[in-house]
C-alpha cells in the first residue's frame, strides 16, 4: 500500500489519483479536479481532447457533436461567453479526480480536467465624475479583477466505481489474502433475491401429481393435539403446521388440559373466593367486624370526640438519628482542635446575629473564614479521610471522571465478551451461569480500567495527595453495596422459582389458580424477607472486607448496629411522640383598649409594655426593617386552643365555641354597633366627628386614633350638607352666562334643587329619619347583646348537630368525608357493611361458591368425556379414511406455523453477497466527501467575492449587494450543483440493494462466514479509506475515528459498524443453530467470483490475523450489558435513591378509626415488591461540619442546636464556601485572637 500524501501549501494543493488509488497534494500553477463516474474507463479514452463533452454557452448547456459517445457521457465543462482567456490557470486547494500516473498507458495531462479560473471583468460608468474618483475607481478594478474570478470550466468527474477500479488487483491475494479483480459488471438490486415461501400446492400432492394423504405419525399427532406437521420441499428442516378445527378435532391432551382448568376453576370458586369472603379485606365477615366497629367509634367521634393523633415524619427522623450514629464515635485529631474550635465558636456567633438581628445567611457567610477538618479518628485509632466532601474539589474532579469513564468503554469490551462466552460454553456451563460470570468478568475488567486511569491521571493527583486512592475506593465501595444488594435480590429470585416449581409439582390443579399460586409466593417472600433482613449489609461488609476498604466496613459497621439495636427502640420512642391531627383556635376580644397587650421586639427579645393611649399620631405605623430599631406588636384578642388529643373533644370544642362566640357577639352588638358604628350613639349625639379604632406607634408603641376609621355625626353631616348647598351656589353665580336658556330663568331653577330639594328635604331626612334609624339600631343590637347568652347556646348547639347531620366543621382528618356523616356511620357502616354484608358474604361462601363449583366440576366432567367419545368418532370415521393434506386454509383447518407464515426466522446470505454490497457501502462513501469537496469548491468564487468585499469595504459599512457579477456568480453555481447532484443521485440509485428494512433487520451470516466478512471488509477498508476518503475529509483522521467512537487504526471496528448501517445492528448477531433461516440467493447471472476469491484466500484461526470486529456470539437467553457506571458513584454526597425506599416525607396516622386507603380496585390487594431497603447506597455520612459541630456538642456544656433551621443554612454555607484545609492555616491565628475578642 501507497504512503499517505504529505501536506503541502494551503492555497495550492491537489489531489490526484494514482494507479493505488492515493491521492498526492502538490504545488502547481495549473491543477484542475478529475474525477470519473461508473460509466467511464480511464484506460480507453484520453481526457485531454476538449471537444468531447458539453459545453456551455450564455449560461445554458449546449450539447456538442460528439455527445453520443458513451465513455464521455459524464464530462461536463461550463463556458461564459462573457469572460476573456486568460492564460494563466488557477487552482484550488483540493483535486478532486483521479489522474493515471506515469505508469499506466493513457497518459493525461491535468490540463484538460481541472477547473479553470478566469478573472472577473467589471463594466465601470463614471461619466462625470472627478478625475481622483475615477483614479480611485480604476485601481479597485484593477485589483479585484486580479483577485476575483469564476469558473471558466468545470469538469464533473464521478470517482471510478470500486467494482471497477484497480484498487484491489488480483496479484495481491497471494500475498494478503483478500482481493481481486472485477470481471463482469452486475446489478446491486440482483444481489439479494427473496424466496417465495408459496409451496402449499406442491406440498399437497405426492410424486405423481394427486392428493396426498396423511401418514400414520400425522394422524396420531392430531389424536394427540389436533394437529399435525408437513415437511417443506424448498426449505429444508422447516415444517409446515397445521391445526384443525376443535370441531373435527381437539386432542387428548388439549382435552385433558381443559378438564383441569375446569376443576381448578371449581376449585377458586372454594379456595380463594368463598375463603375470601369470610377472611378477606373487601366484601367479607372479617371487614364487616370491622366496619361494625368504625361505625360505633365514628358515631361516638360524632357526638363526644374520640382522640386523633400521628406520628410525623417518622423516617425523616430516622434517617437523622441514623446519619449522627455513624460518627458518634469519631474524634478529631489534635492538629485539627484549634479548627474545630474556631468552627463551632463563628457558628455560635452567626446563630447570636441571627437572633438579634435581621440576618441573611447567603449574604453575611459568603466567605466564611474557617477551615474544615477532613480526617478524623476512629476509636480504635484508624484515620477516616472524608476530604470527597470536599464540594470544591469534586467539581474539580468530576469532568475528568466524565472523561474517563466514557474512554475506557471503547475498544476492549465487545472482544473481551466474546472470547469469555466462547470459553465458558467450551466448558459446558448453563447459560444462566455463563451469564453471571460474564457480566461479573466484564464489568471488573470495566473497573479496573477505570481505576488504573484515575490513579494515573495527572489532573486527580493535581488535587492532593490521595485523592485519586480515595476516589477508587469510593467507587469500589458503592459498586459492592449495589452488588450486595443484587445478590440478595438473586436469591430472592431463586427462592421464588424453587418455591414456585414445588408448588407446581405438588399441586397440579391449585397451582393453575393464579390467586392461590400469587398468596404462597407472598408468603414465601415474607418469610425470606425476615429471614434476610440484614443480608445486604452482612454481603456488603463481606465484599468490602475482601477489598480492605477499611473506611467503608467502618460506617458499614456502625449503619448495621444502628438498624439492628437502636432503630427499634428508636421507632418505639418516636411513635409515643405523637402530635394531633388538628388545633383548634378560639379567639376572644378584648373589649377595653387599655388591655391590649402591646409587645416590644428587640434583637431576639420580646417583652410587654403598659398600653398607652394618645391622641397624638405618628408618622410610622408599620414595623421598620431596620435591625437597630425595635418592633411593637398589639394583641386585641385573648385566644385559647383545644386539639384532638384527648377524648371528648368535641364538648370541648362546644363550650369553647359558645363561649368565643357569646363574648365576641356581645361585644360586637353591645360595644361596636351603638358606640363605633355610624349608627350608634356617638354619631347621633356628638358634634365634631368622631375616630373609633386605634392604631400601634411603631415609634414609641403608644395607641392612637386610626384616621381611616373617622366616622361622621349628625351635627357633621348637617354641616357638610349646607356646606356643600353653599359651594354649588358660589359655583353656579360664578359661571359666565352662556347658556342655552340664561341665568335669570335658570337661576331659579338652581335655588330651587339647592334649597329645596337639597337643603329642605336632606334636613328634614337627618333631623327626623336619621335619629330614629340609630336608635332603632342601637336597641335591636342591645337587646341582642343582652339576650346573646340565651340563644348564642342555641346556635353552637345547631351547629354541632349540623356537624353530624351535614358537614362536619370540625372534622379531625383532612382525607375524611365530611359531608352526611351520621348517615354515613348508620346506613353505610352500621347496616350495609356491618349487617347486610356479613350476610350476604355468609350465603355466598356457603350456598353460592359450593354450588357453581359443583356445576362447573360436573359440566367439566361431562364436556371432558363427550370430546373424548367426539373425537374418537370423527377421527375414525372421518379423519381417518379421508384426511389429506390440504394446500389452503379452510374452516376444517388453517396453517399455524411453516416458513414466511411468522416473523422469527432470518435471511441468510453468503459473505460473497455481503462483501459486494459492503464494496457498494465504500463507494457511496467515497460519493458523500466527494460531494461536500466538490460542493465547496464550486461555491469557492462566491466566499472569496463575499471576504474581498469585507476585507477592502467594511470598514466603510459597506454591504455585499447580491447583483451584477456576484448574481452571476451565483447562477453559475447553481447551475453547477443541479448537475453535480443529478449525476450523483443517478451513481446512487445504482449503489441501492432494494431491500426493505424489515428484511434488512432479518439478515444474517453463520459465525465462520460473519467473521469472513468482517475481516476481508476490515482490509478492502483498510486499502480504500486512507486513499479515496480520508484526504477528502474536513477533518483530521482521528477526529473521524472519534466521531464513530473507535480507536484509530480499528478498521474491524468500521466495517461491523458499516455492516450495520447497510443491514441492520442484528447483522453482527451470528445465526444460532436454533435460529429459522432461509436463503437470500443471488441472481444467477449474478457474478462473485471476485468475492469468491476473497472468500476462499481469508485467513482465520491461530494463522490468521485477529479482526473479528464487533461479532456477536449468538448467545440465546445470555444478556450482556455494556459495561456502566454512573458518575455519581465518586461522589460520597451524590442524592442516589435507596435501593428499595424512596426518600419522601411518610406520616404515620395511628387513630382509633383505624387507616383509611382509597383505591380505585378495592378488591385488590396493595402489594409492593420486596427488596433490602435497609442498605442506603451510598451510606449517608454527614459533611466534615456536621461531624465538627456533633462531637463538640458530646463535649460541651452549651451545645449547638443541629435542628433549627438557620443553624442547617450556616452549615450548607460553610460547606460550599469554607477555606480550603491546606490554605487556611495563616488565617487560623488571627480569626482566633478576633473571636477571643469578641467574647
Amino acid at each position: 500500500m501507497s504512503s499517505r500524501p504529505n501536506s503541502g501549501s494551503r492555497n495550492s494543493m491537489g489531489h490526484r489519483r494514482v494507479e493505488s488509488g492515493t491521492h498526492q497534494r502538490h504545488s502547481s500553477s495549473s491543477s484542475g479536479h478529475n474525477c470519473s463516474d461508473s460509466g467511464q474507463s480511464m484506460e480507453s479514452e484520453p481526457f485531454g481532447v476538449r471537444g468531447h463533452g458539453h459545453y456551455r454557452s450564455k449560461s445554458s448547456i449546449q450539447t456538442s457533436g460528439h455527445q453520443k459517445d458513451p465513455e464521455l457521457q459524464n464530462k461536463v465543462e461550463f463556458r461564459s461567453v462573457d469572460v476573456i482567456s486568460d492564460s494563466h490557470q488557477y487552482i484550488r486547494p483540493t483535486t478532486l479526480c483521479p489522474v493515471k500516473s506515469s505508469n499506466d498507458s493513457g497518459v493525461i495531462g491535468p490540463d484538460a480536467l481541472h477547473p479553470e479560473r478566469e478573472p472577473i471583468k467589471f463594466e465601470i460608468n463614471l461619466v462625470g465624475a472627478p478625475a481622483e474618483v475615477e483614479q480611485l475607481v480604476n485601481n479597485i478594478k484593477q485589483v479585484a479583477e486580479q483577485f476575483l474570478y469564476h469558473w471558466k470550466t468545470f469538469p464533473i468527474i464521478l470517482p471510478y466505481p470500486v467494482s471497477q477500479s484497480d484498487s484491489f488487483p488480483t496479484s495481491q491475494i497471494s500475498l494478503d489474502g483478500s482481493l481481486g479483480r472485477c470481471k463482469t459488471k452486475y446489478h446491486l438490486r440482483d444481489l439479494f433475491i427473496a424466496p417465495s415461501f408459496d409451496e402449499l400446492d406442491a406440498v399437497a400432492v405426492d410424486a405423481k401429481g394427486e392428493p396426498r394423504k396423511l401418514s400414520g405419525k400425522q394422524l396420531e399427532y392430531i389424536r394427540d393435539r389436533g394437529e399435525f406437521e408437513v415437511e417443506s420441499l424448498n426449505f429444508p428442516g422447516q415444517l409446515h403446521r397445521w391445526r384443525l378445527s376443535q370441531l373435527l378435532q381437539k386432542g387428548t391432551e388439549n382435552t385433558r388440559n381443559s378438564l383441569l382448568n375446569d376443576l381448578a376453576l371449581a376449585l377458586r370458586f372454594i379456595f380463594v373466593t368463598a375463603r375470601g369472603r369470610l377472611f378477606s379485606h373487601f366484601f367479607s365477615v372479617k371487614q364487616a367486624a370491622r366496619a361494625l366497629v368504625a361505625g360505633f367509634l365514628r358515631i361516638l367521634d360524632i357526638f363526644v370526640g374520640i382522640p386523633s393523633v400521628q406520628a410525623h415524619n417518622l423516617d425523616a427522623k430516622i434517617r437523622e438519628e441514623r446519619s449522627k450514629y455513624l460518627v458518634a464515635e469519631l474524634v478529631c485529631r489534635a492538629e485539627n482542635e484549634d479548627a474545630l474550635e474556631i468552627l463551632c465558636s463563628y457558628i455560635k456567633k452567626q446563630l447570636r446575629r441571627a437572633a438579634m438581628e435581621k440576618f441573611e445567611v447567603a449574604r453575611e457567610c459568603s466567605q466564611p473564614p474557617v477551615a474544615l477538618p477532613y480526617r478524623f479518628l476512629t476509636p480504635s485509632g484508624y484515620e477516616l479521610d472524608l476530604r470527597l466532601w470536599d464540594r470544591n474539589m469534586m467539581r474539580k474532579a468530576l469532568p475528568v471522571l466524565v472523561t474517563i469513564l466514557e474512554k475506557e468503554t471503547r475498544g476492549w469490551f465487545l472482544h473481551f465478551r466474546e472470547r469469555l462466552i466462547a470459553e465458558l460454553r467450551a466448558q459446558k456451563m448453563p447459560d444462566e451461569d455463563i451469564e453471571q460470570e460474564v457480566n461479573e468478568a466484564v464489568m471488573k475488567e470495566y473497573l479496573q480500567r477505570v481505576y488504573n486511569s484515575i490513579l494515573s491521571n495527572p489532573d486527580i493527583n493535581s488535587l492532593g495527595d490521595g485523592v485519586a486512592q480515595l476516589l477508587v475506593q469510593q467507587a469500589q465501595s458503592v459498586v459492592l453495596m449495589h452488588r450486595a444488594v443484587e445478590n440478595v435480590q438473586h436469591r430472592l429470585q431463586k427462592t421464588q422459582e424453587k418455591v414456585r416449581n414445588k408448588l407446581q409439582n405438588a399441586h397440579s390443579i391449585l397451582s393453575r389458580i393464579q390467586p392461590w399460586l400469587r398468596a404462597k409466593l407472598r408468603r414465601s417472600e415474607q418469610r425470606f424477607s425476615l429471614e434476610n433482613m440484614w443480608s445486604a449489609h452482612e454481603e456488603a461488609l463481606a465484599l468490602c472486607s475482601s477489598q480492605r476498604l477499611h473506611q467503608t466496613v467502618y460506617f458499614l459497621n456502625r449503619d448495621l448496629a444502628f438498624m439492628k439495636e437502636r432503630e427499634p427502640a428508636l421507632l418505639r420512642e418516636l411513635r409515643k411522640v405523637k402530635t394531633p391531627t388538628r388545633s383548634f383556635l378560639w379567639p376572644t376580644q378584648i373589649w377595653l383598649p387599655t388591655s391590649w397587650i402591646v409587645r416590644r421586639n428587640f434583637q431576639g427579645q420580646s417583652e410587654v409594655v403598659p398600653t398607652v393611649l394618645s391622641k397624638q399620631a405618628t408618622s410610622i405605623t408599620t414595623p421598620r426593617s431596620d435591625p437597630s430599631q425595635p418592633v411593637f406588636l398589639v394583641e386585641k384578642e385573648i385566644v385559647r386552643t383545644t386539639t384532638t388529643r384527648w377524648p371528648l373533644w368535641r364538648v370541648f370544642n362546644y363550650f369553647h365555641r359558645t363561649w368565643c362566640w357569646t363574648w365576641n357577639a356581645m361585644f360586637f352588638f353591645g360595644i361596636v354597633i351603638p358606640w363605633c358604628s355610624p349608627l350608634g350613639f356617638r354619631a347621633l349625639f356628638l358634634l365634631e366627628p368622631f375616630m373609633p379604632d386605634l392604631e400601634l406607634s411603631q415609634v414609641n408603641g403608644t395607641l392612637f386614633p386610626r384616621k381611616s376609621s373617622l366616622t361622621a355625626t349628625l351635627a357633621s353631616r348637617l354641616l357638610n350638607l349646607w356646606r356643600h348647598i353653599s359651594k354649588s351656589r358660589t359655583h353656579f353665580e360664578t359661571k359666565p352666562d352662556t347658556g342655552f336658556i340664561g341665568k335669570g330663568f335658570t337661576r331659579h331653577l338652581n335655588r330651587v334643587w339647592n334649597y329645596c330639594f337639597k337643603g329642605l328635604f336632606g334636613t328634614i331626612g337627618m333631623v327626623f329619619i336619621f335619629p330614629i334609624l340609630c336608635l332603632s339600631v342601637i336597641l335591636v343590637s342591645v337587646f341582642i347583646a343582652l339576650t346573646t347568652v340565651i340563644w348564642m347556646p342555641l346556635m353552637t348547639l345547631v351547629v354541632q348537630i349540623t356537624n353530624g347531620l351535614i358537614f362536619d366543621l370540625d372534622s379531625p382528618e383532612p382525607q375524611r368525608n365530611r359531608y352526611f356523616v351520621l348517615f354515613e356511620a348508620v346506613l353505610w357502616n352500621f347496616a350495609l357493611q356491618g349487617c347486610l354484608q356479613p350476610l350476604l358474604a355468609i350465603f355466598i361462601a356457603a350456598i353460592i361458591c359450593p354450588l357453581i363449583a359443583l356445576v362447573i366440576t360436573t359440566g367439566g366432567l361431562a364436556r371432558y368425556w363427550f370430546r373424548l367419545f367426539w373425537d374418537a368418532a370423527v377421527f375414525h370415521f372421518l379423519i381417518k379414511k379421508r384426511g389429506r393434506i390440504p394446500a389452503s386454509d379452510s374452516f376444517a383447518v388453517k396453517r399455524v406455523a411453516g416458513p414466511g407464515l411468522t416473523s422469527d426466522y432470518y435471511f441468510q446470505i453468503s459473505p460473497e453477497q455481503a462483501l459486494a454490497a459492503f464494496e457498494a457501502k465504500m463507494e457511496w462513501d467515497e460519493l458523500a466527501v466527494y460531494q461536500s469537496v466538490v460542493e465547496a469548491t464550486i461555491v469557492q468564487p462566491q466566499k472569496d467575492f463575499s471576504h474581498f468585499i469585507e476585507a477592502c469595504f467594511g470598514s466603510f459599512s459597506a454591504q455585499l449587494a447580491k447583483n451584477g457579477p456576484y448574481k452571476n456568480l451565483e447562477k453559475e453555481a447553481q447551475d453547477l450543483l443541479t448537475v453535480l447532484h443529478e449525476k450523483l443521485e443517478k451513481r446512487r440509485r445504482d449503489l441501492q440493494t432494494g431491500l426493505s428494512i424489515t428484511v434488512k433487520s432479518k439478515i444474517k451470516l453463520t459465525t465462520l462466514e460473519l467473521k469472513i466478512a468482517i475481516q476481508q471488509g476490515a482490509m478492502m477498508l483498510e486499502k480504500f479509506y486512507p486513499n479515496h476518503v480520508f484526504p477528502k475529509l474536513d477533518c483530521s483522521e482521528d477526529e473521524f475515528w472519534d466521531a464513530k467512537a473507535l480507536s484509530p487504526g480499528d478498521w474491524a471496528g468500521l466495517a461491523g459498524l458499516l455492516y450495520t448501517e447497510l443491514f441492520s445492528l442484528d447483522f453482527l448477531t451470528p445465526l444460532d443453530h436454533a435460529d429459522t433461516t432461509f436463503r437470500l440467493d443471488a441472481h444467477p447471472q449474478a457474478d462473485l467470483s471476485r468475492y469468491t476469491e476473497m472468500v476462499q484466500c481469508a485467513q482465520l484461526g491461530a494463522g490468521g490475523p485477529d479482526l473479528l470486529g464487533n461479532v456477536y456470539t449468538p448467545r440465546g437467553n445470555i444478556q450482556v450489558h455494556s459495561p456502566y457506571l454512573e458518575v455519581s458513584a465518586f461522589n460520597p454526597r451524590a442524592k442516589q435513591n435507596p435501593t428499595g425506599k424512596k426518600s419522601e416525607k411518610k406520616t404515620e396516622s395511628s387513630t382509633a378509626l383505624g387507616k383509611r386507603t382509597t383505591m380505585w380496585t378495592p378488591w385488590k390487594r396493595q402489594y409492593r415488591p420486596y427488596s433490602p431497603d435497609k442498605l442506603v447506597i451510598p451510606l449517608p455520612v454527614p459533611h466534615p461540619a456536621q461531624i465538627a459541630v456533633t462531637i463538640y456538642n458530646r463535649d460541651s456544656d452549651n451545645p449547638i442546636s443541629l435542628e433549627s433551621d438557620i443553624c442547617q443554612s450556616l452549615l450548607r454555607c460553610i460547606e460550599e464556601h469554607h477555606t480550603s484545609p491546606d490554605d487556611s492555616g495563616r488565617d487560623l491565628k488571627f480569626f482566633f485572637l478576633e473571636i477571643n475578642n469578641v467574647f
